[in-house]
Parts: C-alpha cells; sequence; structure tokens
C-alpha cells in the first residue's frame, strides 16, 4: 500500500463516482449486515422525544416543539424547547409517523443516513489527498468505531448529524477545488443543517472557514480573503441556513425559556472533560496511533509524561477512567503542540475539527455519540500518526482493530437491542390484559414507556393533569415520581428486566449517557428498574 501524508503539498484527487462506490461498499455492506437484524428494535432511552417532535411536526411543520412532555427528569410537565433542541431529526422522522410509527421506518431511515455518510467519507479521504487503500479503510473505521452503530440503531440525531458534518466537509472540499456553485449550495446547506441537528455542530461553521485558506499563516488571511472573497461563501451561506431554520421553528416564548438549573454548570465540566479525553483513547483509535507513532519517532518525552502521571492516576478515585483521560489529555496536548509548531494547514483542521465537542463540557453530560461528528477528523489524524510504517503493520493493525471494534459494536448492539424489547414487552404485558378486560390502566414514567404504554391503550398521569382513581391501576419504571402521589397502592406484579447479554445504561455503563457510567458496555447485573404495576387503594 503506497503511503501518502495530506499536507499542504499533497495534490487532492477528484474521484469518480464509481471509484467511490466501489471503495465505500464494503463499509456499506458492513453496515447493512449488523443493522438490518435490528430493523424491528423497539424505541427506547430519548426516542419518544423525537418521534413525539416528528408527530407535532405533521400537524404544525414550523412549530416542531410546541409540545408539552412529561419526563421524569422532574416532577412537572413542561414544553420542550427549555431541555430539547437538535430539531431536524424531527423532521427526519416524519416517514416513521407518517407510515404508522413502525420501528422498522426509523431504523431504515438511520441505515440510510450511515450509508451517505459512508459515501461522504470515502470521498472526502481522496478530496483531502488519501489513496484508495486509505478510502477503504476509513469508510470501515467510521463505521465500526462504536457507538457510531449502535447510535444507528435509535431514533436519535447522531447519526443525522455525523452525516451533515461529513457530506458538508466533503462537498466544501470539492468546492474550494473544482468551484463549481452546485457543491457549495451543498456544502452550504449540510454545515448550516448540522447545528439544527446537534446544536454544537454550529461550531463547524468557523473549523470550515479556515479550511478554505490555503495556509496555516494567520498574516496572510486578510490577503487571501481579499483575492478570492467568494470562496467563503459556502460558509456564509451555512450561516444563514443555520439562521434561517432557527427563526422559522423558533417559538416567540422561546427566547424566554431557560432550561433547568441542572442542565448547565461547571460541577459537569470535570466529569465530561474526563469523558471526552477517554473516549479519545477508547473507543477511538487515536491514543493507540499516537503512542506508536511516538514511540518509533522515539519522541518520548510526551510518553513518559502520561505514563507517569497516568500511572499515579490508577491510585485515584475512577482509576480506570483516570488513567485513560490523563493519556488523552497528555495526547491532547502533544498533538496540537506539534500542529502549532509545525503550522501544517491540514493538522490545525483536524485539530479543530476534534475539539468541536469541547464547549459541552459545561452541559449536563456528554455521552461518546457526541463525538460521533468528529469522527473523520479522528480516522484522519490517524493516518496522519501511522504514516512511515510498513504495508505489513499497517494492514495487520487496520484488520485486527477493525474486527475487534465490530465485535465490540455487536456486542453492544445486541445488549441494547435486548434491553429495548424489555421495555416494548413488559408494557405490552402489564397493560393489555387489562385493557382488553375492561380495567383503567395509567403510566406515568419515561423512556419505552413513555412511547408504548399510550399504545398498548395506557392514558398519561402527571401533576396537575387526569389522576387514576382508587381500583385504577399504574405502571411505573425507573427514576419515578408518579408512586410519590400515591401512598395507598398495592402492588400487582413486575416484569423483571434480563440481562444475559450486559447493559448499556446504569452501574458504570453509559452509552447514552455518562452520568451513569463512562463505558458504553458493562458486563454483569445492572439497577433494579423493573417495570411493575400497582392498583389504586
Amino acid at each position: 500500500m503506497k503511503s501518502i501524508v495530506a499536507t499542504d503539498l499533497a495534490v487532492p484527487e477528484t474521484p469518480s463516482k464509481g471509484t467511490v462506490l466501489a471503495c465505500a461498499l464494503p463499509a456499506l455492506l458492513l453496515a447493512a449486515v449488523c443493522l438490518l437484524p435490528y430493523l424491528n428494535k423497539a424505541f427506547l432511552i430519548d426516542d419518544p422525544h423525537f418521534l413525539m417532535m416528528a408527530a407535532q411536526i405533521v400537524k404544525h411543520p414550523t412549530h416542531p416543539m410546541d409540545f408539552t412532555i412529561c419526563w421524569n427528569l422532574s416532577p412537572d410537565c413542561t414544553k420542550t424547547f427549555p431541555v430539547l433542541g437538535n430539531t431536524l431529526m424531527g423532521y427526519a422522522l416524519v416517514p416513521t409517523v407518517v407510515s404508522g410509527n413502525r420501528e422498522w421506518v426509523a431504523h431504515l431511515t438511520q441505515l440510510v443516513l450511515a450509508w451517505i455518510a459512508i459515501l461522504a467519507m470515502t470521498s472526502l479521504t481522496f478530496r483531502l489527498g488519501w489513496n484508495r487503500q486509505h478510502a477503504i479503510v476509513g469508510a470501515l473505521l467510521l463505521v465500526v468505531i462504536v457507538p457510531f452503530l449502535p447510535m444507528a440503531s435509535t431514533a436519535m440525531p447522531d447519526i443525522l448529524s455525523t452525516m451533515l458534518a461529513v457530506v458538508g466537509m466533503e462537498r466544501l472540499a470539492a468546492w474550494k477545488t473544482e468551484q463549481k456553485w452546485s457543491q457549495g449550495a451543498v456544502a452550504a446547506i449540510a454545515l448550516g443543517l448540522g447545528g439544527f441537528a446537534r446544536s454544537h455542530l454550529a461550531l463547524l461553521l468557523p473549523v470550515a472557514a479556515f479550511y478554505l485558506f490555503d495556509n496555516a499563516r494567520l498574516m496572510e488571511f486578510p490577503g487571501q480573503f481579499r483575492r478570492r472573497f467568494w470562496l467563503w461563501a459556502p460558509v456564509l451561506g451555512g450561516c444563514a441556513v443555520l439562521a434561517a431554520v432557527i427563526l422559522i421553528t423558533r417559538e416567540p416564548s422561546e427566547l424566554a425559556a431557560t432550561p433547568p438549573p441542572s442542565f448547565t454548570g461547571f460541577s459537569n465540566v470535570r466529569p465530561n472533560l474526563m469523558a471526552y479525553l477517554l473516549y479519545l483513547v477508547f473507543p477511538f483509535p487515536l491514543g493507540i496511533s499516537w503512542l506508536v507513532n511516538r514511540l518509533k519517532r522515539r519522541k518520548l518525552r510526551a510518553v513518559t509524561i502520561g505514563a507517569i502521571v497516568a500511572g499515579l492516576a490508577w491510585f485515584m478515585d475512577d482509576r480506570r477512567v483516570l488513567f485513560f483521560a490523563v493519556i488523552g489529555l497528555v495526547m491532547l496536548i502533544d498533538l496540537i503542540y506539534e500542529e502549532w509548531v509545525k503550522g501544517e494547514h491540514t493538522g490545525i483542521f483536524l485539530i479543530g475539527w476534534l475539539l468541536i465537542p469541547l464547549p459541552i463540557v459545561y452541559y449536563l453530560h456528554l455521552p461518546a455519540k457526541y463525538l460521533l461528528p468528529c469522527l473523520p477528523a479522528v480516522i484522519f489524524l490517524c493516518f496522519r500518526l501511522m504514516e512511515g510504517f510498513s504495508v505489513r503493520f499497517l494492514r495487520a493493525a487496520a484488520i485486527g482493530f477493525i474486527v475487534a471494534s465490530t465485535g465490540y459494536s455487536l456486542v453492544i448492539l445486541h445488549a441494547d437491542g435486548e434491553a429495548a424489547e424489555y421495555g416494548r414487552d413488559a408494557m405490552y404485558r402489564l397493560i393489555q390484559p387489562h385493557v382488553s378486560a375492561g380495567e383503567k390502566v395509567w403510566f406515568g414514567c419515561q423512556f419505552s414507556a413513555y412511547w408504548y404504554a399510550p399504545l398498548d391503550g395506557a392514558t398519561l398521569t402527571f401533576p396537575g393533569g387526569p389522576q387514576p382513581k382508587p381500583g385504577d391501576l399504574v405502571v411505573v419504571g425507573r427514576d419515578n415520581w408518579t408512586l410519590f402521589r400515591f401512598p395507598h397502592r398495592t402492588f400487582l406484579e413486575d416484569v423483571p428486566q434480563k440481562e444475559s447479554f450486559g447493559r448499556t445504561q446504569g452501574r458504570g455503563a453509559g452509552l447514552y449517557t455518562n452520568r451513569s457510567g463512562y463505558w458504553m458496555w458493562v458486563l454483569g447485573p445492572g439497577p433494579a428498574d423493573d417495570y411493575q404495576l400497582w392498583r389504586i387503594d
């Protein structure tokens, strides 16, 4: 395999559609093989948020968040816009709602978005100066690095945001080389909508603006902009697209709305920063690529510092997490310093892309899924770090990582599918027989229950809303405030959750939020969060 470095001097290749498809085919097939068995996977976690948004869009297309949700983050119901953005996913799920809320429609939509991201990733690899082998491996890495496949099995906006990021940058790279207005238009739309899919992706716009310069010499920026100011039209267009969709869909009272105090704060910075640094080292391959590179080049200062500090961290709280986070911090500082000293345009651009999720450290949580739009930057940085190694070593390393990471993704997919199926099955078993017998069943819980309980015939109860009467039944689940309102009650039955394949949420597992754990899959018993049925006395 011929080695090539994407530097300022590299000549990008304009790939044909046939070449892109041929190089992307292994990744396209792998994504299909891994995801199609989960086409009918039940909705879970935050899926109901976006499905309800889609239902609202069907009724009022320009008011996607003008509805109330009764989630268990607080005992009261609230309008959606203070607590949930990322509105574009609601529009992507409209076909699911129109089709009768069928799970396979949502998951097929996600598979199509994943395929588009794979094709764009393959083309972007060529356009940044790498060859066919890099294009094939890069597309495969995009698919297998966790949590790409697990998030593609949900109805959440992370694959959509990843697709928009890759498509936006690929079309921008094409525009920079060829200046076709169709390329610039697609780049503007994708980059602008990125911030509408995941809000932190608005930061991709300044990163894209930097990419359009010819080099990283700040003193030359004004001259480059004056000579070819029209080159930045897609970035300005992206800003206009983002501003337009926000203005069109914003509710009049949204400006006065503020997120709950628990959603932001400096107390979130430490755990979120640790999570960000941990993910760069595991499950992302950036940490091992950096370590191998530094050992080969005998740049041992950073490795030694990282080893000493990480060794000391092993004896502190959260020692495994802190150990990897320290390595990630040393690696990130070392990479930033090296690229800044070299002043190499492509390297600084990739570092900027990698840093986009950092402002989220102030937010409620920073799960690994928020880093998915940065995966292309991670992969390209790995390519740069692995330059100079033998073809045999690179081939073995790539195959080994792809096989291991695919296996890890499949384990997570199975465990998460098991948890999703439990939520759907528990609602049916606890609700449907009683509804069929003419009894009144209520529910007041979130996640799977919030979506499937109404479909099975249960009615939502919440403070200030309709309340069950003596003799009525109530279904509850984890983190629930509902039972506190009904001290006089009798337990009837529950549906125990069986975790035969590990878990993805709770007691150290945090696929969807690092607040419950830093690892995306943990083997062993999870928290007691069985769904229960009670009778009100």
